[in-house]
């Protein structure tokens, strides 16, 4: 492997942490040196995800920490170096590895124990503790890198890292059984997409809900046996028109909301058949958005809601295998170095179907 250099691309913010915040594509950001447990890797592909744009105004209540300025959550290249006490035998220098939204877990508590690592209160996120993957040579936790499958590109396994753990995540927690109807609002979205996908796999009939027609055309591709357009069709009536494509017309067995938007959220429980369930994926900014409806319903019909907060290790392995067999694809348009600052403006906004992915190496 190459020697490592001292400067790499990097695509830093300024005003990190308010919606004042801007991204500028650099030549010269500085190397890290890997500390004890962690790994260097060099990346070649970077997904741009939403999340990267709130993470960086900090409109979630979170933002990043002092010192950390590439937002950026999802990542695939090689390893570059290995920082102490990293086993040679678990990581060698050259090996492909993906990067997660999470850096490190404790390991020992409960949430860490039973299942649950991603929700560990010690936890500590990418783009938010530590640098995230808008520079080319990010800092990752041997204990959350992730070894990818030989026959899944960097282009694919790039975006996979969050959108695709998070997609199989969310399916699994909607509870769903082979012919069951599921709703996914943003199903032409960068994790909709591939929650459909994912839906589609698993045997369930899928009803994409979003707005417009290359949204529809994502849809349709990744699965989705019906398309709602709310351009066209109106919300009060998202119901009637949800029962109408269910075989028995009770309508949904779970809705998925994998778009960040509030009125998804506003809407999702009018979908659902008694004992349905909200899986909350999307997250719009703070104060926005209620996930859940009036107690009367919630209570006659006994409504749950389920939250999904990225994917476990376990699950990501799970996921991975649906990927290298060819199950489920990501959506993927690759763009160059140089569209870093358009790309996460157009992601942000909403602007975009399927995953936009940076290639570090163009």
């Amino acid at each position: 492997m190459a020697a490592i250099p001292k400067v790499c691309r990097a695509a830093p913010a300024t005003n990190g942490g308010t919606m004042e915040y801007t991204i500028t594509c650099r030549e010269d950001y500085p190397v890290p040196e890997p500390k004890e447990g962690e790994l260097l890797v060099k990346l070649n592909m970077c997904g741009v995800c939403q999340s990267d744009h709130h993470m960086m105004a900090g409109d979630w209540g979170l933002g990043p920490a002092p010192g950390v300025d590439c937002t950026g959550h999802e990542g695939a290249g090689v390893v570059a170096k290995l920082g102490p006490g990293v086993d040679p035998a678990k990581w060698k220098v050259g090996e492909r590895v993906g990067v997660t939204p999470v850096h490190w877990t404790c390991g020992e508590c409960e949430f860490c124990n039973n299942g649950h690592e991603t929700i560990c209160l010690k936890k500590q996120y990418v783009a938010n503790a530590v640098n995230g993957t808008y520079t080319q040579y990010p800092i990752i936790h041997e204990s959350w890198a992730i070894k990818l499958p030989d026959n899944v590109s960097d282009e694919q396994a790039a975006p996979f890292m969050c959108s695709g753990g998070t997609a199989y995540t969310a399916t699994k927690a909607a509870g769903a059984k082979p012919g069951n109807t599921v709703v996914v609002f943003g199903a032409g979205g960068g994790v909709g997409h591939m929650v459909t996908q994912f839906c589609k796999a698993d045997g369930f009939n899928v009803i994409g809900i979003d707005v417009g027609d290359e949204k529809r055309k994502v849809a349709e591709h990744a699965g989705a046996a019906h398309f709602l357009d709310v351009t066209k069709v109106a919300e009060k009536d998202l119901p009637a028109e949800v029962r109408k494509l269910t075989p028995d017309g009770l309508g949904a067995h779970a809705v998925i909301v994998a778009a960040g938007n509030p009125k998804a959220y506003a809407n999702a429980p009018g979908l659902l058949r008694p004992l349905g369930v909200i899986v909350a994926v999307g997250i719009p900014a703070a104060g926005t958005a209620v996930a859940g409806a009036d107690p009367a319903l919630v209570t006659f019909a006994g409504i749950q809601i389920r939250g999904i907060l990225v994917t476990s290790r376990v699950d990501m392995a799970d996921a991975l295998r649906y990927l290298a067999d060819g199950k489920v694809q990501e959506n993927v348009e690759v763009v160059p170095f140089a569209e870093f600052p358009a790309t996460l403006a157009a992601v942000a906004e909403s602007k975009t179907s399927g995953r936009k992915v940076v290639d570090f190496n163009n």
